[in-house]
């Protein structure tokens, strides 16, 4: 892929120009040039510093595959990757089990992404997952483990190593149990929302939550929503009803007719996973939910805009909310 490319030249490009030193140490050499684009010298590097660092090493890429390579090293899509970690995924040394594994995990979530339904068959892999599970043990062994990583991903044409198998093993048995259970794989390979998604999330929620009851209800979900333009409604194919059913039930996985704070953050874990942008995924919630604010791409589109002339013959676009 290109980001493969990208990765390979950015590699390649370190070792020509720290020769003498990355000979014995490239990860240290790699490492020594990384902190000088450490601005606040927190030890990490944000986006723009990496692309900047990438620029400055002459070898050439476009930017938007820039991103993605920094989206490939974001394992936990904090916005920000640890020179440490960045340095040590970069080469990927033999011994340095966990590198290899987010290594392999970026992969995933690659192919995820530019593949369409590609998280939602994750999301769908539970049956296959109970399959696998011949003992019925609830996790699945390392045999079992190697197995479903071959099945699920050969429709993705994406082939794991021995090596990689055994290091995404010990990643995700943590605990050392001998056994991976499904929850554990999903989550560490879709990832969880950062502190800024999160809080637009919950600002979409408390706009349905009217009575700050912490749950979210069908009524309040029919006073937000005028579902008279829903196209099933509109063909007399289902009822307003029945498309408040269809809604809620993206949220609702218990079925109880209410659906919790927690129950809508993990629906949007899901939608979240196949988006990099932090920008995009502020526009896309901001004019779902007609939450007013941002600035630049991310501004709100959505909600209306007027012209409004004052009594002093001043003007300005005023957002209706």
């Amino acid at each position: 892929s290109a980001i493969d490319r990208c990765e390979q030249l950015l590699r390649q490009t370190f070792e020509r120009r720290f020769a003498q030193r990355s000979r014995h140490n490239p990860v240290g050499a790699a490492m020594d040039f990384l902190k000088k684009y450490d601005v606040n010298r927190s030890g990490k590097l944000d986006q723009k510093e990496f692309i900047r660092c990438c620029y400055d090493l002459e070898f050439g890429t476009d930017e938007k595959t820039m991103m993605s390579l920094f989206s490939r090293y974001d394992v936990d899509r904090s916005g920000y990757v640890t020179i440490d970690e960045l340095g040590r995924m970069l080469f990927k040394q033999d011994g340095d089990t966990e590198s290899k594994a987010k290594s392999s995990i970026a992969t995933m979530r690659e192919v995820l992404s530019l593949r369409a339904g590609g998280f939602a068959s994750l999301q769908a892999m539970g049956r296959q997952w109970r399959i696998m599970d011949r003992d019925r043990s609830g996790v699945l062994s390392k045999e079992e483990f190697d197995i479903a990583l071959d099945v699920f991903f050969k429709y993705y044409k994406i082939q794991f190593s021995a090596a990689q198998k055994n290091a995404l093993f010990q990643f995700f048995d943590r605990d050392n149990t001998g056994g991976v259970s499904y929850d554990e794989f999903v989550r560490g390979v879709r990832g969880d929302m950062n502190d800024f998604r999160v809080g637009l999330v919950l600002q979409a929620f408390d706009i349905l939550d009217r009575d700050r009851s912490g749950e979210i209800s069908l009524g309040e979900i029919g006073q937000t929503y005028d579902l008279s333009a829903h196209p099933g409604v509109r063909s007399g194919k289902v009822s307003e009803r029945e498309a408040l059913n269809q809604f809620m039930s993206q949220w609702d996985k218990s079925g109880d007719g209410i659906v919790t704070k927690e129950e809508f953050i993990e629906a949007y874990q899901w939608v979240s996973a196949s988006i990099d942008s932090d920008d995009y995924f502020e526009l896309m919630m901001r004019n779902a939910w007609h939450i007013t604010g941002g600035q630049g791409w991310s501004e709100n589109t959505a909600n209306l805009r007027v012209l409004v002339t004052h009594g002093d013959g001043s003007t300005e676009v005023v957002e209706i909310k």
